[in-house]
């Protein structure tokens, strides 16, 4: 069953050995010469696969991969059930410890140099009060403050269009943030830096 369908994949709920798992499919690009566009879409599926297992190791909740199709460009991975930090968000007591909770585990992410590409409340599932962070699709491994600071500037425009009933929730995240990657005082310098650029265009 399709779930979900964008430019660069298609996402489906299944079964795979008895199990509910999703399965994310790249999608082909005609105007690609073909050997191109199979060895692009694979390189993607590789990179997403492995920031996906790099999270896990520190100690950042993500789903579990079972099976890489290259010949389909597919990841099939576990499916999460649960609700997303955007409905945790509006509806949840408890949101302001759930969001440092979230500036924590970001924390983690960039202090091993794994940029999520997609920060938004939408990709972020909770599974008994601990963030699950999916769709690594745009992520990379940099360490440079740059996209750091572009990963942290697309989490503060999210909260702030979708959650501006909650003011202060980006400054819960970024002290959580601070405190487990003290680099991170640098990285927020940055976003003050995106937001000036944005002003002055």
């Amino acid at each position: 069953m399709i779930i979900a369908q964008g430019a660069e994949a298609i996402i489906r709920r299944s079964q795979w050995h008895g199990r509910e798992v999703i399965i994310k499919e790249r999608v082909s690009k005609a105007y690609r010469p073909k050997e191109l566009d199979i060895r692009l879409r694979n390189s993607r599926l590789k990179a997403e696969a492995q920031l996906i297992s790099q999270a896990r190791k520190v100690g950042v909740r993500t789903p579990l991969i079972y099976d890489i199709d290259l010949e389909k460009s597919a990841i099939t991975m576990e499916f999460i059930e649960g609700p997303t930090a955007k409905k945790v968000f509006d509806e949840s007591p408890d949101r302001e410890q759930l969001a440092a909770l979230i500036g924590e585990r970001i924390g983690r992410l960039h202090k091993a140099n794994l940029i999520h590409g997609d920060l938004t409340t939408s990709n972020m599932i909770f599974i008994e009060n601990e963030p699950c962070f999916i769709d690594f699709g745009l992520g990379e491994k940099s360490n440079e403050p740059e996209k750091k600071g572009v990963d942290m500037h697309l989490l503060k425009e999210a909260l702030s269009s979708a959650h501006s009933q909650h003011p202060g929730l980006y400054e819960i995240m970024a002290n959580a943030y601070v405190a487990e990657y003290p680099e991170g005082k640098k990285i927020l310098k940055v976003v003050e830096d995106i937001e000036k650029r944005g002003r002055y265009q």
